[in-house]
C-alpha cells in the first residue's frame, strides 16, 4: 500500500512534457512518410502542405525539406507546449514562403521557422 501511494504522489509530481494539454486536434504521428514532401527533400516555395507538427515538449523545432528548423522556443514554461497546442502533435500547415523560412499555421497559432543544415534530431524529449 505504501508503494502504490508513493508512486501516485510520484505521478501526480511530474508535471514536465507529460500532459496531454490543449484543445487543438493533436495531428497524427508522420511516420512512414517522413522522407516524403513536406518532411523530406522536396519542398517547393510558394506550395502549401498539411503539417503535423511535433509539440510535446513545446513548439522549437520542425522538420522540413528534409533539414530540421528552428524557431524561438514556445511552451508553458513546465517543457509542454502553451495551451491551444494540441500534445505531442498539432496538425496544421506549412508553407515555405522565400527559402531558409517556413510558416506553420495551426488552430492555435502561426509560427515562423527558420532553416538550419541540421539533418540529425536536434533535441531530446521523453
Amino acid at each position: 500500500m505504501r508503494m502504490l501511494i508513493g508512486l501516485i504522489v510520484v505521478a501526480g509530481l511530474s508535471t514536465g512534457c507529460a500532459s496531454d494539454q490543449g484543445t487543438a486536434d493533436p495531428g497524427q504521428d508522420p511516420g512512414d512518410v517522413a522522407n516524403e514532401a513536406p518532411y523530406g527533400v522536396g519542398v517547393e516555395v510558394g506550395e502549401t502542405y498539411d503539417y503535423s507538427l511535433y509539440v510535446h515538449c513545446g513548439v522549437e523545432w520542425a522538420r522540413i525539406d528534409g533539414v530540421w528548423w528552428r524557431t524561438d522556443p514556445l511552451n508553458d514554461g513546465t517543457g509542454n507546449p502553451p495551451a491551444g497546442w494540441g500534445n505531442p502533435y498539432t496538425a496544421g500547415t506549412v508553407t515555405l514562403s522565400e527559402p531558409g523560412v517556413a510558416t506553420f499555421d495551426g488552430p492555435a497559432g502561426t509560427v515562423e521557422f527558420t532553416r538550419t543544415d541540421i539533418v540529425d534530431v536536434p533535441y531530446e524529449c521523453e
